[in-house]
């Protein structure tokens, strides 16, 4: 009866051979960097702030004469300082909007850029009135 078993010796060289046959992983230090500009992060702080319910968009051609939510960031390696201004749209409570636009903020800056907010000060800077009523005059 023959020997079915494989040889141990030429299976492990075989293994061997496609292990090393692969290049070698890059260490951090080897890949590079990536570098997140403070524009990056201000864009993404806008756009997170706008989607948040409660939150008024307005244009400088507006109602309040600025673009609203207005954004800075300040950038320091894989950390950030976010700044949000921001209308509210009558009746939403303040408190409560801004705490969900610190949270939205600092979500989608670590999930879309990778860098971590170590702070994000949310301030309300107007809040704009209801849709105008239509009020007939008295003649």
């Amino acid at each position: 009866m023959a020997d079915t078993r494989a040889d141990p010796d030429t299976d492990a060289d075989a293994d061997t051979d496609a292990e090393t046959d692969a290049p070698p992983a890059a260490g951090a230090d080897v890949r590079g960097t990536l570098t997140v500009s403070d524009r990056v992060v201000q864009k993404v702080a806008l756009s997170a702030a706008a989607r948040v319910p409660g939150v008024a968009v307005a244009t400088s051609s507006g109602l309040l004469g600025r673009d609203l939510p207005r954004a800075s960031a300040r950038t320091h390696g894989t950390r950030a300082q976010v700044e949000v201004d921001v209308a509210l749209a009558w009746p939403a409570p303040a408190a409560a909007t801004a705490q969900r636009v610190r949270a939205a903020v600092a979500d989608a800056v670590a999930r879309y850029t990778g860098v971590r907010t170590d702070r994000v000060d949310v301030r309300v800077v107007a809040v704009t009135d209801p849709a105008p009523v239509a009020v007939e005059r008295v003649r």
